[in-house]
């Protein structure tokens, strides 16, 4: 059984719309809200490095940028749905005057730390020639999440 580099997207934006369900099911005075909260920064930092960088080394497909977005649409799809939910969460407790808790310094720790792992491993792979592709794909995929963050938090 192979493992395709389309595969590897539709599995990671797979998992990151279900992280978007899970918080759109979860009521946010219920038991779970806190255990919700602290899991659902990791899964982006996991899967869109990963579904990046297989769809860079995969040989079957080009290497153009929008190539490799093609190839990696259900993980943008995964990541946009993922930024809107998680964002909503995430800016619902500083808006709410939440500050005892640290709510505020929580979310912008957690954006430090995307924003970290994002831009810097799509520096590191923009340098090798095999895996440019997959640094340009981190560096948008990582906008595509500001984005859905920032209007999570304001729609949502």
């Amino acid at each position: 059984m192979n493992v395709t580099a389309r595969g590897v997207a539709v599995f990671s934006g797979g998992i990151l719309a279900a992280v978007a369900v899970c918080g759109v099911l979860i009521d946010r005075q219920g038991p779970w809200a806190l255990d919700f909260l602290l899991a659902s920064w990791l899964p982006p930092i996991v899967l869109w490095p990963g579904a990046a960088l297989a769809s860079a080394l995969d040989g079957s497909s080009s290497r153009r940028v929008a190539s490799q977005a093609a190839v990696l649409w259900p993980a943008y799809a995964g990541v946009a749905l993922y930024g809107l939910v998680v964002g909503h969460w995430w800016m619902a407790g500083p808006a709410r005057g939440v500050d005892e808790n640290y709510a505020g310094v929580l979310m912008l720790a957690v954006m430090a730390v995307h924003a970290a792992v994002f831009v810097l491993s799509g520096a590191v792979f923009a340098v090798f020639p095999s895996t440019r592709p997959a640094g340009f794909q981190l560096w948008l995929g990582y906008l595509l999440l500001i984005s859905s963050w920032v209007a999570g938090g304001i729609v949502v």
